[in-house]
């Protein structure tokens, strides 16, 4: 037992992430109902993602008045972009982008063990009944709105017949102490594959929700990794070493050993119940009455002092959006710069394009040419994007101020746009009408929605950015360090000017004099062109 609780565990990251100053202890009472998702809720919306933390609730109570042994941990899959990046133990998202790509091509088979901690509270029979579910303090999303309480957490399912699983981050919405609804979409995996095989044969399909895996879990699961690559390998080429996993107590799988709970069940193959409204990517309440099949609760299995782990969606930033904007990046980032060979530098799709909707490729232009290969292939690798954007490598897609300036002087409407039609909209609202029943698998077959790429890199040298010179800034930055009375400088990229084609030997040399103190000689050079006017002088 000892050895085994020295593995890498959620505990672990928020031991680490707490030693960073990134974890926060709630100790006060914190109704689950009414006031813990609210209360991290006013972290993400006031605070920017440097000052965000992990939010630990030590004392969680309901509406009712229950107590609840367990304790709440809201944010450590993506509070913010550093706390995701710092929970698969990396130090920037460059670094995360190359590790997802080390995990894809170095995957690491999970690795069967006896027992593990997951297994140190078993409930199964009765107490499943009588407590079930009720032993989770699963929280309400969105106070006043969401009809449901929700596990967005990986789902772990087999095929019945050959035996691939597949781990995808789906919605398990609570609905008794023994029964959920499977909130997963007819074209994902799960159900795509492996619940229609069950149905096919007259039986359930076996399924585990993970409670409290490590982040590359949550990562994986949110993924659009192939089918039959085993989304468990990957997480372990990811860390570096093997996920280790015990067989579920009622049912034909195997969930990661040291995951604070796990809920076992069966997916019906006949029963279906609605959802219920609760909050999506888009930053909008979802409100179709979809009907998704219903799960009986087998078991439920815990650590001592478990935590669940609560995944926020609706209106970012959110948990979701941060995962899921990354793991749509990692994909692209691999497929473009390793798959295409293509100069790509980064990939970035921001919270607020829902981590889905609008995609920035960083790119060194090599050819002119490459700029609509890399578009192009961007949008086939990820269908359901609806903007891409190609800047340049000086531009940092975290700056939307930087995106805006690309957009303003590197880019002809023009020539520069180019719009794709055909694409689903999801869940998109703008598909079309709420409760019009379009706009998902409908709007895939309509061509009058469409995806859009701009060319919003520089076509041909252009002159210096109009800042001082590096060694001036770091002079004057010097400067203002030795005032401590002055707030500390938080400095944006572009902090200094840097050239980018267009400038010569020539112009460098009256830069120079100038800040040499030699204005006159600059005026001596300039005095040595002079001429008379003529007529189109004064229209240029």
């Amino acid at each position: 037992m000892s050895d085994r609780r020295d593995k890498r565990d959620l505990r672990s990251v928020l031991k680490q992430l707490e030693q960073k100053g990134k974890l926060y202890r709630f100790r006060e009472p914190i109704n689950k109902e009414t006031e813990l998702l609210p209360v991290y809720r006013v972290q993400q919306r006031g605070l920017q993602d440097p000052e965000r933390k992990v939010l630990l609730f030590e004392n969680v109570v309901s509406a009712k008045g229950k107590r609840y042994e367990m304790s709440v941990v809201a944010g450590v899959y993506g509070a913010s972009e550093e706390i995701l990046a710092l929970g698969i133990g990396c130090e920037s998202p460059s670094e995360m982008l190359e590790k997802w790509h080390e995990g894809m091509v170095h995957p690491l088979p999970p690795m069967l063990v006896e027992d593990g901690p997951v297994h140190e509270e078993v409930h199964t029979g009765d107490e499943i009944k009588n407590l079930g579910l009720d032993e989770l303090p699963i929280p309400v999303e969105e106070p006043g709105f969401s009809g449901m309480l929700r596990t967005g957490l990986p789902m772990i399912t087999k095929d019945p017949e050959t035996g691939i699983r597949n781990v995808g981050t789906y919605n398990g919405f609570a609905r008794a102490r023994d029964r959920m609804v499977a909130a997963i979409s007819t074209t994902h995996d799960a159900i795509f594959y492996h619940w229609q095989t069950a149905r096919r044969r007259g039986e359930g399909l076996p399924v585990a929700i993970v409670i409290g895996a490590t982040p590359e879990i949550m990562l994986v699961g949110s993924a659009d990794i192939p089918y039959g690559m085993d989304e468990l390998a990957v997480a372990g080429g990811i860390a570096g070493s093997p996920v280790e996993l015990v067989s579920c107590k009622t049912i034909p799988l195997e969930v990661p050993a040291h995951a604070e709970a796990v809920i076992e069940g069966i997916i019906s193959t006949e029963l279906v119940e609605p959802r219920l409204p609760f909050g999506e990517y888009p930053g909008y309440i979802n409100v179709d009455y979809n009907v998704r099949p219903v799960m009986q609760v087998t078991a439920v299995t815990h650590r001592k002092g478990a935590m669940f782990t609560p995944v926020l969606v609706g209106f970012p930033p959110s948990d979701t959006n941060a995962v899921w904007g990354f793991c749509q990046s990692a994909m692209m980032y691999e497929q473009l710069r390793y798959g295409c060979r293509f100069p790509v530098e980064e990939v970035y799709c921001p919270q607020m394009g829902g981590g889905n909707n609008f995609c920035l490729v960083r790119i060194r232009k090599d050819t002119p040419e490459n700029v609509w290969q890399i578009l192009q292939a961007a949008a086939g690798v990820h269908a359901g994007g609806k903007f891409f954007v190609a800047v340049d490598s000086d531009i940092d897609p975290r700056n939307p101020d930087l995106l805006i300036w690309a957009l303003s002087f590197s880019m002809r409407p023009e020539e520069d746009i180019s719009i794709i039609p055909g694409r689903s909209g999801g869940l998109d609202p703008s598909a079309a009408p709420t409760g019009s029943g379009k706009g998902k698998m409908e709007s895939a077959r309509a061509r009058g929605y469409s995806r859009v790429l701009i060319d919003a890199t520089r076509k041909w040298p252009y002159p210096p950015v109009a800042l001082p010179k590096k060694d001036y800034m770091e002079k004057a930055l010097a400067i203002w360090s030795e005032h401590s009375d002055l707030p500390t400088p938080n400095l944006q990229r572009p902090w200094y000017g840097y050239t980018l084609g267009h400038w010569d030997e020539r112009l460098q040399q009256y830069a120079d004099l100038i800040v040499q103190g030699e204005y006159l000689k600059v005026g001596e050079e300039m005095a040595k062109l002079q001429e008379k006017i003529r007529e189109d002088m004064m229209r240029r």
